[in-house]
């Protein structure tokens, strides 16, 4: 319960943290690059785990830094997406400012994908945190990009 109430509350008051619009003095490209070297650090954090739990390297006490950067990564990715910054280069899809409910929705299940696989490697057993790593993946970073990110 102690793990999941600052989860709760987090959840709870992020949209209200979030900037509803760009700054007039930020520069909407700045924002798009910044989004964009942000959501490289999640990729990488990602695949360090990935290669964590697959055994591929002998770092298992590194999973806990990469499960708590992510989770305070995952905690700020709607603050990333200003009114605003919609354009230029970026995969994002109209999607994300179309309908923000339903992208703070899928971020939420994200970070709740993320506790979930934090408790199977809180166990200790690598064979189901594996397992439970390729669950997470499609239930947080698969499913948004489904819905809010253009193909590559």
């Amino acid at each position: 319960m102690k793990t999941l109430l600052p989860l709760i509350v987090a959840v709870v008051i992020a949209p209200f943290l979030a900037s509803p619009a760009i700054a007039d003095d930020s520069d909407p490209e700045k924002i798009i690059k910044y989004r964009q070297d942000f959501m490289q650090a999640v990729k990488n954090h990602n695949n360090s785990i990935k290669a964590i739990v697959n055994g591929a390297v002998p770092f298992n006490n590194h999973l806990d830094m990469h499960l708590a950067s992510l989770e305070k990564l995952f905690g700020e990715v709607n603050s990333l997406f200003p009114e605003g910054s919609d354009f230029g280069e970026t995969k994002a899809k109209p999607a994300v400012w179309d309908n923000p409910q339903k992208f703070s929705e899928t971020v939420q299940k994200s970070q709740q994908a993320l506790t979930e696989f934090k408790q199977v490697v809180d166990s200790g057993d690598m064979n189901k945190a594996r397992s439970a790593f390729k669950n997470f993946g499609r239930s947080s970073c698969g499913s948004c990009h489904k819905s809010f990110k253009e193909k590559d």
